[in-house]
């Protein structure tokens, strides 16, 4: 395709003059000499710039990756980008790259860039860009905005003002910074640079003001910053309770705090999750074997039902099937699917009818987008909690141990409902591991009785419905928010507890020393609610080398999600420097933990490398990593699994038996370890514990009572 038919192609932007913009290169530097005085200045300038912006480079801040250039040209109809850069991807672009990128869409007589291998810095290639803006965008789809990012996952950025999506990890994006950036709809095309602008947060609620930092809750979701505000943090410490104010926010830390006011006493107090009336429904995106969309859907219903898209509703027969694909919806439509008797329940089946899941109560709405379809089903929270408490924990476990799962998992949907976790997909949160299991087991009526035995009941700590995370069993322990590298007041009710029966209450536990933990993980022996669990004890053999290929892409796939997380170093050199990618560093050499957590987690896990390292960090990373290199288990009943490719816990001492070379692993425990031991609760409700008694003691302070 020539320039004529490229710009006939993407379109020229009507009343633009015509003619060559000249593109600004990077000065030469060495051009000639000059006076001593300027060139002191120049020193002094380069001293300042390496100091402010070193930390930048470390962020991939000063230069623009091949992938994000290709993001950012993804508004343009077509193949923008040269085929080859696929192949170098998280390269920097290169002066002769971004002229070639000109040439291809037919600007070259129009937009100037000289050749050349140097790479351009950020601010000199997104210029360019908004050249080829100017020329390309006709209907203005590219936007300009500023933003405060509160949080960045790799895939997607909590804002003030919503939830924007973005593909690149390598954005490299800080929590509380701003950035302008260039959007398409709700999608972060790139970075144009780091703003120095300060934002305000109006109404935000703080909680707790030491060390340095404040604990908020900004539409309702709860962080912690840096202040350097002193003044403000001494009138936060000396409120009562939490306070509405207002936070200004810079450079990744609160610099004023502004309009301080205490909740009033008379009852006209700020919205908690304990002060407003609550939502009694939930919307959960309904995975497809941990995928998102589904290219087909079969739906049924054991009672009449009907479904309705646009204006146009249709009667169903109990049984009778529906195919989505037959409903014709057009690209950012949706059609809902309910029953018509309020006890009626939803079935994916198959063409001919057959029920493939068990039964949903509520309504089904079916969303179609470029991916493909996506459903959310709608329904109750108590008989959401239903299939949550039958999917989570076995009817045998006991009456008490049931209630106990059913006041979790509604404090616990209710504190995730407010995350906004999937809000892009009209949902909040979806039915796998990632949440709380639901609908994957049948219900029996000693699930449905202990949710209705304790209807509407969520634990609060103050005015605040706590975070009510449990997991399977336990090594003998309990952890706290360490296990996900996270400040141990984050929550303050989550605590490390013995799960001996006859410990002393309140006993200090400190297992971060490795012999200690080896010591301990190696007896058998050890009393604990839950040691009836085959997890309680576990031995695993991995072997790294064998798995290369599959392990390195583990690591960049978790690193992808969540960089902060995973570390790589090159370790050619005399030190060892950080890197952005896995590239060059051979084969595995050995693997160790780096460090221990008080409850006895890994909570630093490093893979050597022949020419380099790797720190992996939170204990589901650690799982999954190590997961992969995983060729058998046993279990504390002797039985064993060859096909597992995920570690049970992170709770385990690594040696290396050089006969076989394959690492044994020693290990306790099945989940993160935060929280309720489901087996725990069994335990303890076996040995006469009430429900409210199993709570509170894992749930430090937490009182029960109705939500509201």
């Amino acid at each position: 395709m020539d320039r004529a038919e490229k710009l006939k192609k993407y379109g020229h932007k009507k009343g633009h003059k015509q003619g060559k913009r000249p593109f600004k290169q990077p000065a030469n530097a060495g051009t000639g000499l000059l006076v001593a005085g300027v060139a002191g200045l120049l020193v002094l300038a380069g001293l300042f710039f390496f100091a402010f912006y070193h930390k930048k480079e470390e962020a991939v801040l000063s230069y623009v990756t091949n992938e994000e250039l290709a993001s950012c040209m993804s508004f343009l109809q077509g193949d923008a980008m040269p085929k080859e850069w696929e192949k170098r991807a998280e390269s920097y672009v290169t002066q002769g790259q971004l002229k070639d990128l000109i040439q291809n869409i037919g600007l070259a007589g129009t937009i100037s860039v000289a050749g050349g291998n140097g790479q351009l810095k950020r601010d000199a290639v997104m210029d360019c860009y908004e050249q080829i803006l100017d020329y390309l965008d006709l209907a203005g789809v590219v936007r300009k905005e500023t933003i405060l990012v509160l949080s960045w996952d790799g895939t997607s950025c909590q804002t003030p003002d919503g939830i924007l999506k973005g593909n690149l990890a390598s954005f490299g994006f800080s929590s509380f910074h701003t950035y302008g950036v260039y959007l398409l709809d709700d999608t972060i095309l790139g970075i144009k640079a780091e703003s120095e602008k300060t934002v305000a947060l109006r109404q935000a609620q703080a909680h707790t003001a030491k060390g340095g930092k404040v604990s908020f809750t900004y539409e309702k979701i709860e962080y912690k910053i840096p202040c350097i505000d002193k003044e403000g943090m001494e009138k936060l410490q000396k409120a009562a309770g939490s306070v509405s104010c207002t936070l200004c926010i810079k450079g990744g830390a609160i610099t004023k705090i502004k309009n301080i006011k205490e909740e009033e006493s008379s009852g006209e107090k700020q919205e908690t999750t304990a002060s407003k009336k609550l939502s009694d429904t939930v919307k959960v995106l309904l995975l497809n074997k941990g995928d998102l969309y589904y290219d087909q859907i079969y739906l049924s219903c054991d009672s009449k039902w009907v479904v309705k898209k646009s204006q146009k509703q249709t009667a169903k027969k109990p049984s009778e099937v529906q195919s989505i694909k037959a409903l014709k919806l057009k690209k950012g439509k949706f059609a809902v699917i309910e029953p018509s008797e309020e006890n009626g329940r939803l079935y994916f089946t198959d063409r001919d009818g057959s029920h493939t899941s068990n039964g949903y109560y509520g309504s089904f709405t079916v969303y179609r987008d470029a991916k493909g379809y996506y459903v959310v089903n709608k329904v109750k929270i108590e008989k959401y909690l239903y299939s949550v408490v039958a999917s989570e924990m076995p009817a045998s476990f006991g009456e008490e141990a049931l209630k106990a799962q059913a006041v979790c998992a509604r404090s616990y949907v209710y504190r995730q409902m407010a995350a906004g976790d999937y809000s892009s997909y009209h949902a909040q949160i979806d039915d796998s591991t990632n949440y709380q299991v639901y609908n994957k087991s049948e219900v029996v009526d000693a699930d449905v009785q202990a949710v209705e035995a304790t209807a509407g009941e969520a634990m609060y700590v103050k005015d605040e419905i706590v975070n009510a995370y449990y997991f399977s069993s336990s090594a003998g322990h309990t952890a706290n928010m360490e296990i996900w590298n996270q400040d141990e007041d984050t929550y303050p009710y989550l605590k490390i507890k013995s799960l001996n029966p006859s410990a002393k209450d309140g006993q200090k536990l400190d297992l971060s020393d490795e012999s200690d933990f080896k010591q301990y993980i190696s007896n058998t022996d050890v009393d604990a609610f839950d040691s009836t669990s085959r997890y309680f004890r576990w031995k695993a053999r991995a072997e790294l080398s064998s798995c290369l290929k599959e392990l390195k892409e583990k690591i960049k796939q978790r690193h992808e999600i969540n960089p902060a997380l995973i570390t790589y170093y090159r370790t050619t050199g005399k030190k060892a420097q950080k890197v952005s990618s896995l590239k060059g560093f051979g084969g595995v050499e050995k693997m160790y933990c780096a460090k221990r957590g008080k409850s006895g987690a890994i909570l630093v896990l490093t893979i050597q490398f022949e020419f380099g390292k790797v720190e992996i960090r939170s204990e589901y990373n650690i799982r999954s990593v190590i997961g992969i290199a995983m060729e058998q288990i046993t279990y504390a009943d002797g039985t064993t699994d060859t096909a597992s490719r995920f570690l049970p816990s992170a709770y385990f001492t690594i040696s290396l038996d050089k006969k076989s070379k394959r690492y044994v692993l020693t290990g306790g425990g099945n989940g993160h370890g935060m929280g309720m031991s489901q087996y725990g609760a069994a335990g303890m409700a076996q040995a006469g514990w009430n429900y409210k008694e199993i709570l509170s003691f894992y749930y430090d302070g937490a009182n029960i009572q109705k939500v509201r």
